[in-house]
Formats: structure tokens, C-alpha cells, sequence
């Protein structure tokens, strides 16, 4: 195999699937990228065997060929090199860099010992818009659980059974569902987990583009087409819990607040509360609502008086602050609703302004006072 490339290009490509090679792995070609040459471009893959990744990029080919070579290396060597033309030439197992006046040689390892990469069926390929796709991965993945031995907690549930399609993720403690109109994927398939590894990729690899990408959904994997790189994963297995049972349909007392003066009093608020629970105290009153926290550790109390819209009952009810944080920065608009009942029962927060097309809440269980 022998190809020249620019610098730019091939670090780009690296960028985008080095995070897919595992950390530490018994499998020593798992921390390889595979390396594959055409008549004009170069193919880049990596899986951890869970997920699979596979890039390709134009590229000066001089002659095919095929090669594993240690990723971490590889993507170190090129992002220190300088901005110029990188010539690649193979040898058996062995890669030889021509980089300016510099010669770099690494050790590689066959092709056929490079995991099967997933056969990708584009016949079966569905269009989706890539900024809905993102917009509904922020808004779920944060409340996913690192329970692991509640496998099926450890996803997002990606809904597309009539007429929306749905995410939600819960960690038991906390529980998000967005939900939007999209009739492409109407009656396609009720449910997949998917894990946030490959969500997460697909936000990075996505990012502020503004186009369509393929889905493909199979038994027990699932594939993203997003043009020039293609990303599979295995999917997590179910079922996942009946999670509309959990959402109250009975809250009767509501609280409706500035959400920038709430988050920004919170995280205030937040700086003197016990540092494993991280609780702060929602005193609810006619149109006030007081927020304080108490570190008996460290001797701090923290106490501050916001106003806001409420005609209920006085309540005091405790919420993990970082819970709070992470549903505030997803939640549109000014405002946002509290709905509760009582101080033990789970309540449900939501922005004043929604969409026509879209349906946003999250679920937070509160914490018991410790006076």
C-alpha cells in the first residue's frame, strides 16, 4: 500500500474515529485502526467490537493495499507533524511516514486479524433530519443510568411507533422524554435501546450540520449513514420499563419560574450543600420561593429568596441540585413549570413555550429534608 495525503485530512479523519478504539482491551488488533487504499481513497475503521466506525477520505493512491497499525500512535505522530503532504507506504506489517525530512516506521498486524466490520444494507436506509436527531439526544442522554446491573437502564429507548418518534432515558432517580412528530419512521420499529457511546459520537460527528442522515434499524444492530462515515452498534437488550406509569398525571400544585434567575440561584445556592446528596430546600410560598443548603461538615448554610408564580399550598420539598442544573440547561424559553404534590412524590418540569411539533418534560424524584 502506498498513498500521500495532507496532514489536515487524514488528522480529521483520525479525530473522528480514534474515540471508538478501546482504552484497554485483551484484544491487542482492538487498538488498531484498519487502513485500506482503493484506486483514489483511503478507508479508516475502528470498533471495540460493540461499535464500528468507518471513514473514507480522498487520497493520492499509488498502490492498494490493506494494513492495521496502533491507533494512539498513529493519531499522535500526525497531529504533531507539520501542516504537508504525508507519504504512507507499507511493507508486509510494517508502515513507514514520510513526513518533510522525517522518517517514522510502526509495526502493524494483518488485515484478516482486524474484527468483521458489520455489511451495511443502504436498500434499507431511512432519511431523518440530523439537527432533530441531535436535538433529541441533548435533551434525553444526560439522565441515562450507570447502574450496570440494570443493562437496559444503561441506554436511551428510541420510540418510533406511530406518528413521533420518542427518546427517553431514567436512571431511577430522574426521567426525560422528547418527543417529536416524524411520520418517515411511522410503524417502522416500537422500540431500540441505544447505548450513549454512540449517541455521543453522533453529536460530535453531527455537530451544527444542518443535514439528513441514513438510519438503518436491524434486529440487533443499529447504523448511521452520515455520508463519508458510517457508524454501527449493538443494541442494548430490553425491555425497557414501562417508564408512562412513573410520569404523575395528578400533580395539582404548580410553580412557574424565571429559568436563568433559578439555575443561576441554584448553582449559588448549591456551592454549600452536602457534597454527596448535593440537596437544596425548595420553600414554596405565595409567589416566593426560598432555596437553601447546609454543609455540617464544612459549618455553611446558604439561604436566598427568588420570586415566582404560585398559589398553592406552602410546601418544602428537597432536589438534588446537579438534577436540577442538568434539566434547566436543556429546558427552552424564559419560564419553566414545576408540577408536584406532595414532598415525597416525583415532580415534572417543563418549559412555558413549546413547539407545535415537539413535547418536552423531565421527572425529578425529590430528596427527604434532613433538617
Amino acid at each position: 500500500m502506498k498513498f500521500t495525503i495532507l496532514k489536515s485530512k487524514l488528522l480529521s479523519a483520525l479525530q473522528d474515529i480514534v474515540n471508538v478504539v478501546p482504552s484497554r482491551t485483551t484484544l491487542p488488533v482492538l487498538s488498531h485502526l484498519l487502513l485500506e487504499t482503493d484506486d483514489s481513497k483511503l478507508k479508516l475503521a475502528a470498533t471495540d467490537l460493540d461499535i464500528s466506525i468507518v471513514t473514507t477520505i480522498p487520497a493520492n493512491v499509488v498502490k492498494k493495499g490493506g494494513i492495521t497499525i496502533p491507533a494512539k500512535t498513529l493519531t499522535d505522530i500526525i497531529r504533531e507533524s507539520p501542516e504537508t503532504q504525508i507519504e504512507i507506504n507499507t511493507t508486509e506489517n510494517r508502515m513507514e511516514l514520510k513526513i518533510d525530512q522525517g522518517i517514522y516506521k510502526l509495526p502493524g498486524l494483518p488485515v484478516d486479524e482486524f474484527p468483521k466490520l458489520p455489511t451495511v444494507n443502504l436498500s434499507k436506509e431511512i432519511k431523518i433530519s440530523g439537527t432533530d436527531l441531535c436535538r433529541m439526544i441533548k435533551k434525553t442522554i444526560f439522565a441515562i443510568s450507570m447502574d450496570e446491573t440494570r443493562p437496559a437502564l444503561n441506554g436511551v429507548l428510541w420510540h418510533t411507533k406511530g406518528e413521533n418518534m420518542q427518546m427517553v432515558a431514567t436512571d431511577g432517580h430522574r426521567l426525560t422524554k422528547f418527543s417529536r412528530v416524524n411520520k418517515k419512521l411511522k410503524g417502522l420499529h416500537e422500540d431500540v435501546i441505544v447505548p450513549p457511546k454512540i449517541l455521543n459520537l453522533l453529536l460530535r460527528l453531527i455537530g451544527d450540520q444542518d443535514k439528513e442522515i441514513g438510519v438503518i434499524f436491524e434486529e440487533k444492530n443499529l447504523i448511521f449513514d452520515l455520508g463519508d462515515t458510517i457508524l454501527s452498534t449493538r443494541l442494548i437488550e430490553g425491555p425497557y420499563p414501562n417508564f408512562e406509569q412513573v410520569i404523575p398525571k395528578d400533580n395539582d400544585k404548580k410553580l412557574i419560574v424565571d429559568k436563568e434567575l433559578l439555575a443561576s440561584t441554584v448553582r449559588r445556592v448549591s456551592i454549600l450543600s452536602n457534597m454527596l446528596t448535593h440537596q437544596v430546600k425548595f420553600s414554596i410560598k405565595k409567589d416566593s420561593l426560598e432555596l437553601s443548603s447546609a454543609n455540617f461538615d464544612l459549618g455553611g448554610e446558604a439561604k436566598e429568596k427568588i420570586p415566582c408564580e404560585y398559589k398553592n399550598d406552602e410546601m418544602d420539598i428537597g432536589y438534588n441540585a446537579l438534577y436540577i442544573q442538568d434539566v434547566l440547561k436543556q429546558t427552552d424559553g424564559d419560564e419553566v413549570v414545576f408540577e408536584f404534590s406532595s414532598p415525597v412524590s416525583a415532580g415534572v418540569v417543563y418549559s412555558t413555550q413549546k413547539k407545535e411539533d415537539e413535547d418536552y418534560l423531565c421527572l425529578i424524584m425529590p430528596l427527604r429534608l434532613v433538617e
